[in-house]
């Protein structure tokens, strides 16, 4: 009987040791783990991001006139450098709208605009003695408005990561004295892109007979 119990006292005096040793072994190593946690938190929380949308019409003449490939086979696929040329020439390209938020590191915001607009028209009416009249103008409004959404996250190696949402509803440009009534546009983009600090990037674009319509992203990193 006395022999169990001497091995009972050894066995919690054992236990004790090994408690006492795992206590200042996992401590250290908690409070290690604790340090690095802190050390390794994101090095841009505080970092105030631009991001840049532009929508920008180009004739297809002028790219073509640049040696762009019409379907976009390398090495002669579309460039920024491209349309920043073509820019140049007002009659050859145009930037349509824009917007741009400011936000902070891993957080979203956006940029709206809404506008209407009147046109007039009027007909002539050939009367019976012959003489032409003109009926009075019937006013139509048009409702234009652009929309742009973004979340950030500026990557390790400093690329800014975007997630972004574009909506745009617009009407043709016509003559005062056009009788036709305008065309009306609706273009959307929306996705991801990874954008190196203060160049801009073809995020998207459509195109038909006569232009290609470019959707631009720029991102730069402002202050931290």
């Amino acid at each position: 009987m006395a022999k169990i119990s001497r091995n009972i006292v050894i066995l919690v005096c054992v236990m004790s040791c090994v408690l006492f040793l795992a206590g200042h072994l996992v401590g250290p190593t908690a409070e290690a783990q604790a340090k690095k946690s802190e050390q390794i938190q994101d090095p841009y929380k505080n970092t105030t991001i631009l991001v840049e949308a532009f929508v920008v019409e180009v004739d297809l003449s002028a790219l073509y006139d640049l040696g762009v490939s019409p379907i976009g086979q390398k090495p002669n696929s579309v460039s920024i450098e491209n349309i920043l040329k073509c820019l140049q020439d007002k009659e050859s390209a145009q930037v349509s709208t824009g917007a741009k938020v400011v936000l902070l590191q891993k957080q979203s915001g956006s940029a709206d605009s809404k506008e209407t607009i009147y046109r007039g028209q009027q007909a002539p009416i050939r009367m019976s003695d012959r003489s032409n009249r003109t009926t009075p103008k019937a006013v139509r409004s048009y409702n234009i408005s652009s929309s742009f959404d973004a979340l950030v996250n500026i990557l390790p190696d400093s690329r800014i990561f975007v997630s972004f949402n574009f909506e745009q509803f617009a009407v043709e440009k016509v003559s005062s004295k056009s009788e036709l009534l305008p065309t009306t546009i609706e273009r959307g983009w929306s996705g991801t892109a990874c954008l190196e600090a203060g160049k801009p990037s073809i995020a998207g674009a459509t195109q038909d007979e006569q232009k290609a319509v470019f959707f631009i992203l720029c991102g730069d990193i402002k202050s931290e």
